[in-house]
């Protein structure tokens, strides 16, 4: 199906609540299901009566015709006119509904009489209870007319007030009355109960938006957390008035900007526990999240309160009061938090009695992160898609025929690809699932299940991990200094998550293969299919991988031990045996001695129907979009991985020496170094959608691959290649490519990256450009795109089975 989000777009833009509730679910849908997601933002002013009528009518003649499904959650974007159109309220304009008595103005009003046509022309319409855009533009227009030439006095039009209510209040139900909409749902209960809000008699569905954000950790105590934007609804003023009352010397930290910042520091003025954070990245934010003893959050009935969510994710109480709205629906007192009158000293009594019984509140926070566990995407695409359409065209795989059975294991969700690993994974097994119907058992994280089929004969059924399992992991991390071990231990821990086994004997049953895909669920796939064939994909070789980033103490070699137990096993145990480079193969050996398998290289490449090509003249056009015309650009993409740090290490160092050059570097990687000083011309992107790493590669003039360590192969290489971007590589960077690539690519060894980067932009000629290029591009196509990789590693697996035979 194809789905149109429609939704308004606020003048001055603000990225808030309601834009992360958009992008996520647009990206859900895109990502995770087989549906098709289009969002359409459109600019509303909202400082009048006259601007809220226009932006209306402008909704009013929106067609979203051609798609499948509409969904809206907010004025005045409901009254866009569909045949299966889904409302998924966020909220109404508040300040003529729920806080409209805060304004003392009267509920009822009379309607100027050169009005009183389109108001008697409004209630025919509503009783009708059959109203369509074609009558109602009419009445917006007259209404426009009407604002526009003076009919209505500055003082009977103000905004708020009684005249705009009714209006506004008429439009909404006409745009959300019953033989208009098939669906009606909320983000939150306190929503879905608010008077006027819905039609009487509707049946409102409740679902949980879930954050934007991933990654959500705990780690200490160490002070009072709270982010928002910095206005009266948010109450920020009541925590700093609270703090009068706070007998512990415990920090109170405020993240956010907004209207109200600077009243709020003078009253904060003089207490050196309140300190502000200003505007905070998503880095940030998690680091402070998961550093906090809890986190006081304090609205006026607010909607539902992303930070409700994002604090209980991190394993953190929140600390509320009653008149929160959305956030007492997760907030049990004594439970997942503690929630008190809205008055000063009760809040401070309940911040005092958290530093008093740090144990009790370390328990709250473990409660709160379980209760929000199901808060997740899926959730709401299942309510407004519907659950028979949520996983069609099925959940089970639409192959039949001689197909062999393949069950692939891993310790990490497959879809949708973001990483380099899952990226391998997601299309190496989809071009292989032409000849087999293939199972992926994933281990996910809390909360995160999936039984779905990602793609023609490809399932993965993602298993999430039990929140013991998640306190084993984060004990044996803590030992290491939290280097991330989910993959290292989870064979050792699987058995506090028994339904993974359960849904891998299951698959397993009738496998002609199984696949360990990374070396640390082989006990487990000889357990369940011991007759079958065993292959191990290689996607490195981790105990040289782990070796470099796992401390050299007593828990650090045990985990190693334990690598090492894993990947010696199913090296000897595989029937096949493949790597992404030879290196690797013969590392493996050298390692673990020789074994009686079929070793083959199956090499790291690209999907290229996702990664847009992009030329000169184009790349010059977004380049001057983006405010880079005239300055040389180059770009790198590394994950949060030792190889990779170190070479954004160096890229630094090159950018010290070319200050002319525009260094971008993309990915989580880029997150290491962002409290570190860099030169004014590196640019740290952090990580990006696929979105995002598409301008990203659309803007760059070089792309650098100053690589010295690691194994496996560079998968970002061929997302060059395809992009359109000229690649400058170390020898050892090129590792697991065709001895081709040498012609396609520039090469030199780190120290002369900066003469070659120089000769590229300054020396260079365009035709010598464009000829790497082309060169580059065609054999990449001929050699690493995903189908032919998958082709030729099969065929190799079918000539030594039939000279076996």
């Amino acid at each position: 199906m194809n789905v149109a989000i429609v939704a308004p777009s606020p003048v001055p833009f603000v990225m808030g609540g309601a834009e992360s509730v958009w992008l996520g679910l647009q990206r859900f849908i895109n990502e995770a299901t087989p549906h098709h997601c289009e969002l359409f933002k459109i600019p509303t002013h909202e400082n009048s009566l006259k601007e809220l009528v226009d932006a209306y009518a402008r909704f009013c003649e929106v067609d979203a015709k051609s798609f499948d499904i509409l969904i809206t959650g907010k004025y005045p974007a409901w009254m866009t006119e569909h045949h299966n159109h889904k409302i998924y309220m966020l909220h109404t304009l508040r300040g003529l509904y729920d806080t409209y008595h805060f304004t003392g103005d009267p509920l009822g009003c009379s309607w100027p009489e050169a009005l009183l046509p389109v108001a008697r022309t409004m209630d025919l319409l509503e009783a009708s209870g059959r109203a369509v855009n074609s009558d109602i533009l009419p009445c917006l227009q007259a209404l426009q007319r009407a604002l526009d030439c003076g009919s209505i006095d500055a003082s009977t039009g103000r905004f708020p007030g009684p005249l705009s209510r009714d209006i506004v209040h008429r439009l909404d139900r006409l745009a959300m009355a019953p033989s208009r909409v098939t669906g009606y749902a909320a983000i939150s209960k306190t929503v879905s109960k608010r008077e006027g809000y819905f039609p009487r008699g509707a049946d409102v569905a409740v679902a949980y938006p879930p954050s934007s954000m991933e990654g959500f950790h705990c780690r200490g105590d160490e002070f009072l957390f709270t982010a928002s934007r910095l206005d009266g609804p948010k109450r920020v003023g009541l925590l700093i008035e609270a703090m009068k009352h706070v007998k512990s010397g415990i920090r109170l930290l405020i993240g956010g900007t907004g209207p109200e910042e600077i009243r709020l520091r003078e009253q904060a003025q003089g207490d050196k526990r309140i300190v502000f954070l200003g505007r905070l990245t998503e880095a940030e934010l998690l680091d402070h999240y998961a550093n906090a003893l809890a986190i006081p959050f304090v609205p006026y009935d607010e909607d539902y309160g992303l930070i409700t969510i994002e604090a209980m994710k991190s394993r953190k109480p929140v600390i509320t009061v009653a008149d929160s709205g959305g956030v007492t629906e997760f907030v049990v007192n004594g439970e997942t938090g503690l929630c008190t009158p809205p008055v000063p000293k009760a809040l401070a009594e309940a911040i005092d009695y958290m530093c008093a019984h740090r144990d009790e509140a370390r328990e709250m926070g473990r409660q709160a992160e379980r209760r929000v566990a199901d808060v997740r995407w899926e959730s709401v695409a299942k309510t407004l898609l519907g659950e028979d359409n949520f996983y069609a065209p099925g959940r089970k795989s639409t192959t039949h025929g001689n197909k062999r059975r393949m069950v692939v294991a891993t310790t990490f969700p497959i879809y949708p690809p973001r990483g380099g690993g899952q990226a391998r994974i997601y299309h190496l097994y989809r071009a292989w699932s032409e000849r087999h119907d293939i199972s992926i058992v994933s281990l996910g994280a809390v909360g995160d299940a999936l039984d779905q089929e990602i793609a023609p004969g490809l399932r993965e059924i993602r298993v999430p991990k039990t929140v013991e399992h998640l306190r084993a992991e984060e004990r044996l991390s803590a030992e290491v200094g939290w280097v991330p071990i989910t993959d290292i231990v989870a064979s050792r821990l699987i058995d506090k998550t028994p339904v993974f086994m359960d849904r891998l004997r299951d698959a397993c049953r009738g496998a002609d293969i199984v696949v360990a895909s990374h070396p640390y669920f082989v006990t487990q796939l000889r357990m369940c299919a011991p007759d079958a064939e065993f292959w191990f994909e290689m996607q490195d070789v981790e105990a040289k991988l782990k070796g470099e980033i796992l401390p050299q103490t007593d828990a650090g070699r045990r985990l190693l031990e334990w690598v090492r137990e894993d990947e010696g096993k199913a090296w000897q145990a595989a029937d096949v045996a493949f790597a992404c480079a030879k290196n690797d193969l013969v590392e493996m050996t050298r390692l673990y001695g020789a074994n009686d398998a079929l070793n083959i290289e199956v090499p790291n490449g690209f999907s290229p129907d996702e990664v847009g090509f992009v030329d000169w003249r184009e790349r010059a056009d977004v380049k001057r979009m983006l405010g880079l015309e005239g300055h040389p650009t180059t770009l790198f993409i590394g994950s949060w991985h030792g190889p990779n740090l170190e070479a954004i290490e160096r890229i630094i160092g090159f950018a010290e020496a070319l200050p002319g050059v525009v260094f971008l570097v993309a990915g989580s990687g880029g997150l290491k170094f962002q409290n570190t000083p860099v030169p004014e011309n590196v640019r740290l992107l952090g990580p990006l959608d696929e979105q995002e790493k598409q301008v990203a590669l659309s803007c760059a003039d070089l792309a650098l691959n100053p690589m010295s360590s690691g194994s496996g192969s560079n998968l970002k290489m061929f997302d060059y290649f395809a992009a359109g971007i000229p690649v400058l590589t170390t020898p050892f960077g090129a590792r697991g490519m065709d001895d081709e690539m040498g012609s396609c690519v520039l090469v030199a060894e780190p120290d002369a990256f900066p003469a070659k980067i120089f000769q590229f932009f300054v020396e260079m000629e365009d035709e010598a450009k464009t000829a790497l290029l082309r060169r580059a591009r065609d054999l990449a196509l001929d050699r690493y795109a995903w189908p032919r990789i998958a082709q030729r590693a099969l065929s190799e697996i079918d000539a030594e089975s039939n000279s076996v035979r």
